[in-house]
């Protein structure tokens, strides 16, 4: 933790010297576009507006640039001094999520237990109607809340408003029987129906892998696709061993950190 502290002191003053000397030198760009001559006295302005001037102001690209690096180099300070304090005071296993680097981390106290590439929230996104949803992974710690095998995916609506598709009505929707095994209903849902015709199931089996991990808010850990990327709809993925590694593991209560 000394290390840690020592760092985020020298972080801390590297990047207040760097807001302060972006600051002016926007300050006397802007001043020398209006022919004025006198001294820039205000370098007490407040990051929000650095943001405003970067932002606003292409010739300062580079700048926000560098912004964005310390900005990355906080956060992920802060992310390893919370995982620091997890791992003193929590005894079993527990999770990190990096939704920057789309990896995850399986730790137990300071080990390392596995690690791997997963799949985080691809952010808003819109459908040609102008309609928009935040998919963000939200970040923060979190715990485990449940746990379960052979899960379904129920489709909510904006399944098909995303792909500019009108939500089925309830006598278009397709149900799979539910008489047939787990493993069965799978089989009926790839090799029985059409393409259109899975269009339109709701509950859809073997869509989030054999094994789901609840983390609340409608966020879980499952299987799935474009693990390495921003592509899920909030929920993280992982591959098949993964999640089983996971979910054997992680017990119900366990932190998980979002960061």
């Amino acid at each position: 933790m000394k290390t840690l502290s020592g760092s985020a002191a020298v972080l801390g003053c590297c990047l207040a010297a760097s807001l302060a000397a972006l600051l002016v030198m926007a300050m006397m760009l802007r001043a020398e576009r209006s022919g004025a001559s006198k001294v820039l006295d205000d370098a007490r302005a407040s990051i929000a507006l650095m943001d405003t001037i970067l932002s606003a102001d292409s010739t300062l690209g580079a700048c926000r640039d560098s912004m964005e690096y310390y900005r990355g180099r906080t956060v992920s300070l802060e992310a390893r001094i919370a995982a620091d304090s997890i791992a003193s005071v929590f005894p079993g296993y527990y999770l990190i999520i990096d939704t920057g680097q789309n990896r995850f981390h399986l730790r137990m106290g300071d080990l390392l237990v596995r690690s791997g590439y997963c799949g985080t929230g691809k952010g808003w996104t819109s459908n040609v109607t102008g309609e928009t949803w935040d998919f963000s992974t939200p970040r923060g710690l979190r715990h485990v809340l449940g746990n379960g095998t052979n899960p379904y995916w129920f489709r909510p609506d904006w399944f098909w408003l995303e792909q500019n598709a009108a939500p089925p009505d309830p006598d278009q929707v397709v149900t799979i029987p539910q008489d047939l095994s787990y493993e069965e209903q799978i089989a009926y849902y790839n090799d029985s129906l059409t393409a259109g015709e899975r269009f339109y199931v709701r509950q859809v089996p073997g869509a989030l892998g054999s094994y789901k991990v609840d983390l609340g808010g409608g966020v879980l850990l499952h299987y799935g696709t474009g693990r390495g990327g921003n592509v899920s709809h909030g929920c993280i993925r992982l591959s098949s061993a993964d999640l089983e590694a996971i979910y054997r593991t992680l017990p119900i209560g366990a932190p998980v950190l979002i960061y």
